[in-house]
Protein backbone atom coordinates (compact mmCIF):
# COMPACT_ATOMS: atom_id res chain seq x y z
CA UNK A 1 0.00 0.00 0.00
CA UNK A 2 3.01 2.31 0.39
CA UNK A 3 3.00 2.86 -3.38
CA UNK A 4 -0.38 4.54 -3.04
CA UNK A 5 0.36 6.67 0.04
CA UNK A 6 0.90 9.92 -1.89
CA UNK A 7 -2.24 9.37 -3.95
CA UNK A 8 -4.36 8.61 -0.88
CA UNK A 9 -2.97 11.63 0.98
CA UNK A 10 -3.62 13.94 -2.00
CA UNK A 11 -7.10 12.51 -2.59
CA UNK A 12 -8.05 13.02 1.07
CA UNK A 13 -6.20 16.31 1.63
CA UNK A 14 -8.27 19.00 3.32
CA UNK A 15 -6.38 21.54 1.20
CA UNK A 16 -7.23 21.11 -2.46
CA UNK A 17 -5.16 20.83 -4.42
CA UNK A 18 -2.59 19.88 -1.75
CA UNK A 19 0.08 22.39 -0.74
CA UNK A 20 2.66 22.92 -3.46
CA UNK A 21 0.36 21.56 -6.18
CA UNK A 22 -1.21 23.59 -8.98
CA UNK A 23 -4.38 22.43 -10.71
CA UNK A 24 -8.04 21.68 -10.32
CA UNK A 25 -9.27 20.94 -6.82
CA UNK A 26 -11.05 17.67 -6.18
CA UNK A 27 -14.27 18.03 -4.23
CA UNK A 28 -16.85 15.77 -2.66
CA UNK A 29 -19.38 16.52 -5.39
CA UNK A 30 -17.18 15.08 -8.13
CA UNK A 31 -17.37 11.57 -9.48
CA UNK A 32 -14.34 9.31 -9.19
CA UNK A 33 -13.66 9.83 -12.90
CA UNK A 34 -13.81 13.63 -12.46
CA UNK A 35 -11.44 13.46 -9.49
CA UNK A 36 -9.06 11.30 -11.49
CA UNK A 37 -9.18 13.77 -14.39
CA UNK A 38 -8.45 16.62 -11.96
CA UNK A 39 -5.45 14.85 -10.43
CA UNK A 40 -4.05 14.27 -13.91
CA UNK A 41 -3.98 18.07 -14.42
CA UNK A 42 -1.94 18.66 -11.28
CA UNK A 43 1.61 19.95 -11.52
CA UNK A 44 4.35 20.66 -9.01
CA UNK A 45 7.35 22.94 -9.23
CA UNK A 46 10.50 20.91 -9.87
CA UNK A 47 13.51 23.18 -10.38
CA UNK A 48 15.76 22.06 -13.24
CA UNK A 49 19.44 22.70 -13.85
CA UNK A 50 19.83 26.12 -15.48
CA UNK A 51 22.50 25.36 -18.08
CA UNK A 52 23.10 28.47 -20.17
CA UNK A 53 25.52 29.69 -22.79
CA UNK A 54 27.81 32.47 -21.52
CA UNK A 55 26.66 34.71 -24.38
CA UNK A 56 23.05 34.50 -23.14
CA UNK A 57 24.18 35.72 -19.74
CA UNK A 58 26.29 38.51 -21.21
CA UNK A 59 23.46 39.62 -23.51
CA UNK A 60 21.14 39.93 -20.49
CA UNK A 61 23.48 42.39 -18.78
CA UNK A 62 22.81 46.09 -19.37
CA UNK A 63 25.90 47.43 -21.22
CA UNK A 64 26.32 50.32 -18.77
CA UNK A 65 26.32 47.89 -15.83
CA UNK A 66 28.97 45.80 -17.54
CA UNK A 67 31.10 48.89 -18.29
CA UNK A 68 30.87 50.00 -14.65
CA UNK A 69 32.48 46.81 -13.28
CA UNK A 70 35.86 47.03 -11.61
CA UNK A 71 38.77 45.14 -13.13
CA UNK A 72 38.48 42.57 -10.31
CA UNK A 73 34.78 42.07 -11.05
CA UNK A 74 35.50 41.71 -14.78
CA UNK A 75 38.19 39.10 -14.06
CA UNK A 76 35.82 37.21 -11.76
CA UNK A 77 32.97 37.36 -14.28
CA UNK A 78 35.32 36.18 -17.04
CA UNK A 79 36.38 33.23 -14.90
CA UNK A 80 32.77 32.25 -14.20
CA UNK A 81 31.71 32.45 -17.83
CA UNK A 82 34.51 30.32 -19.28
CA UNK A 83 33.52 27.29 -21.30
CA UNK A 84 30.62 26.47 -23.61
CA UNK A 85 27.98 26.37 -20.87
CA UNK A 86 27.41 27.75 -17.41
CA UNK A 87 25.41 26.14 -14.60
CA UNK A 88 23.41 29.05 -13.17
CA UNK A 89 21.05 26.83 -11.17
CA UNK A 90 19.54 27.88 -7.86
CA UNK A 91 22.17 27.97 -5.12
CA UNK A 92 25.22 27.64 -7.39
CA UNK A 93 28.28 29.74 -6.71
CA UNK A 94 28.00 31.19 -10.20
CA UNK A 95 24.46 32.45 -9.67
CA UNK A 96 25.24 33.90 -6.25
CA UNK A 97 28.43 35.58 -7.51
CA UNK A 98 26.70 37.15 -10.53
CA UNK A 99 23.87 38.40 -8.31
CA UNK A 100 26.47 39.88 -5.96
CA UNK A 101 28.46 41.54 -8.75
CA UNK A 102 25.30 43.20 -10.10
CA UNK A 103 23.68 43.99 -6.74
CA UNK A 104 21.52 47.09 -7.08
CA UNK A 105 21.44 46.83 -10.88
CA UNK A 106 17.69 46.19 -11.12
CA UNK A 107 17.33 45.88 -14.88
CA UNK A 108 20.31 43.54 -15.23
CA UNK A 109 19.11 41.38 -12.33
CA UNK A 110 15.58 41.28 -13.77
CA UNK A 111 16.87 40.22 -17.19
CA UNK A 112 19.17 37.59 -15.66
CA UNK A 113 16.23 36.36 -13.57
CA UNK A 114 14.16 35.99 -16.73
CA UNK A 115 16.88 33.73 -18.19
CA UNK A 116 16.71 31.26 -15.31
CA UNK A 117 12.99 31.54 -14.52
CA UNK A 118 11.91 28.70 -16.84
CA UNK A 119 14.37 26.40 -15.06
CA UNK A 120 13.53 27.59 -11.54
CA UNK A 121 9.78 27.35 -12.08
CA UNK A 122 9.53 24.21 -14.20
CA UNK A 123 6.15 22.55 -13.65
CA UNK A 124 6.15 18.75 -13.79
CA UNK A 125 3.11 16.48 -13.74
CA UNK A 126 2.19 15.46 -10.19
CA UNK A 127 1.99 11.73 -10.96
CA UNK A 128 5.59 11.05 -12.08
CA UNK A 129 6.99 13.28 -9.31
CA UNK A 130 5.19 11.04 -6.82
CA UNK A 131 6.21 7.70 -8.33
CA UNK A 132 3.32 7.12 -10.72
CA UNK A 133 3.15 7.04 -14.51
CA UNK A 134 2.52 10.14 -16.55
CA UNK A 135 -1.19 9.46 -16.27
CA UNK A 136 -2.74 8.12 -13.11
CA UNK A 137 -5.31 5.48 -14.07
CA UNK A 138 -8.43 3.91 -12.59
CA UNK A 139 -6.22 0.93 -11.76
CA UNK A 140 -4.21 3.24 -9.46
CA UNK A 141 -7.43 4.60 -7.92
CA UNK A 142 -8.76 1.07 -7.35
CA UNK A 143 -5.40 -0.15 -6.01
CA UNK A 144 -5.37 2.68 -3.51
CA UNK A 145 -8.92 1.82 -2.42
CA UNK A 146 -10.27 5.22 -3.49
CA UNK A 147 -13.07 4.17 -5.84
Amino acid sequence: MAYYDALIAAWNSATQPPAGVTGTAITGGMTTAQKLAAINTWTVAVPQKAILQPSAILNAIVPGDLAALTSTQVAFLTLMLQGNTVDASVGTTIRIAIQTIFAGKTTTLTQLGALVSPFDNYQAPWGPVNGYGVTITMADINGAGLS
